[in-house]
């Protein structure tokens, strides 16, 4: 590769999951200290990768079909070398088809062959390991064995959260999750984990989640009065970054969420009903995955499957405030 090449990133369209292509990314910039790395993203995405080291610049999709066509010419007139393309969709590799790039790289399928001019197998350690090795393979960066943790430039950004007493431990809390009661653990288990918790330490809770997910968090904010504060819907994505990297540790589902507060550095007690934590567990060191026992694990999970809330409220608040204790170091 040429080293002052241009290089288009085509991003995926959920938050946790482009969490899980930071570490990969990471290593691409180090081999290639002096490419230039554009990410193209959907636009609520836009501030994340705004924030990430690896990215030189970014550039939203422009919605609806007429959106593909805008953004290709965009694309287009900035000259690309080549294009790495994470989603393994059509529309995804139509882009920069459209937009003339030479090189265009991605996974096969979904009828999208001759839209690639190269086209990746997955390994057998991306097939059956973590979710992030599919995006090594991607990139071509043979001979990786380690990756890096997700790196964010969060920490000179502004939050909403008031600095706690020097003996206050920050405790997040993550109720909610795109994908619906699937992958919710009950309110009623984070309350009442939450509470062990502050018989335990002295501990202030903070509630994050959507505008959608105010209710079920606002729920669990007035249980936990006075020691608690919801921001629901009241936060950008630079701003939550910026709060869950503040907090001592976060209890949360498998959820974007989740990979924001670990990419954020802060240790994560992560609760999973059918989802598979070896596949699409939080990045880096510290954090903890609390599985549902005796359940057969899948990536594919309906939003409102009866087995998966069920494994979820097998889980027991004990062993989640047990699992945050020790994340906390409180014996």
């Amino acid at each position: 590769m040429n080293p002052t090449s241009s290089i288009l990133m085509v991003g995926v369209n959920w938050l946790g999951d482009a969490c899980m292509t930071m570490p990969a990314l990471q290593v691409f910039r180090q081999r290639h200290p002096q490419v230039r790395i554009t990410l193209l993203t959907k636009p609520p995405l836009e501030a994340l990768w705004r924030l990430h080291p690896a990215v030189d610049d970014v550039i939203p999709l422009v919605p609806g079909h007429a959106g593909v066509w805008r953004t290709a010419a965009d694309i287009r007139r900035r000259d690309f070398d080549r294009a790495y393309i994470f989603p393994n969709s059509w529309r995804s590799s139509l882009i920069p088809f459209l937009a003339g790039i030479p090189h265009r790289i991605g996974t096969c399928g979904h009828g999208r062959q001759l839209l690639l001019t190269e086209q990746v197998s997955l390994s057998e350690r991306a097939r059956q390991g973590h979710q992030q090795w599919e995006y090594v393979d991607i990139l071509q960066l043979d001979g990786t064995t380690e990756l890096p943790a997700p790196s964010m430039k969060c920490s000179t950004l502004s939050h909403p959260l008031p600095c706690p007493e020097s003996d206050t431990r920050m405790i997040g809390l993550i109720p909610g999750a795109a994908r619906g009661v699937s992958k919710q653990w009950p309110e009623a288990h984070y309350i009442a984990a939450a509470r062990m918790l502050r018989e335990k330490s002295k501990c202030r809770f903070v509630i994050f989640g959507t505008a959608a997910e105010r209710p079920v968090c606002q729920r669990i904010d007035e249980a936990l009065q006075p020691d608690s504060q919801s921001l629901a819907g009241q936060t950008s994505l630079p701003q939550l970054a910026a709060a869950l990297g503040t907090c001592d540790t976060v209890i949360c589902n498998d959820s974007g969420g989740m990979h924001l507060a670990a990419a954020a550095g802060t240790p994560v007690v992560a609760i999973y009903g059918l989802t598979d934590a070896r596949k699409t567990g939080p990045l880096g060191a510290g954090h903890q995955c609390i599985q549902a026992a005796d359940v057969c694990v899948s990536r594919d999970i309906a939003r409102n499957d009866t087995a998966a809330t069920h494994a979820l409220a097998s889980i027991t608040p004990e062993r989640v405030a047990a699992a945050a204790l020790g994340s906390l170091q409180i014996p």
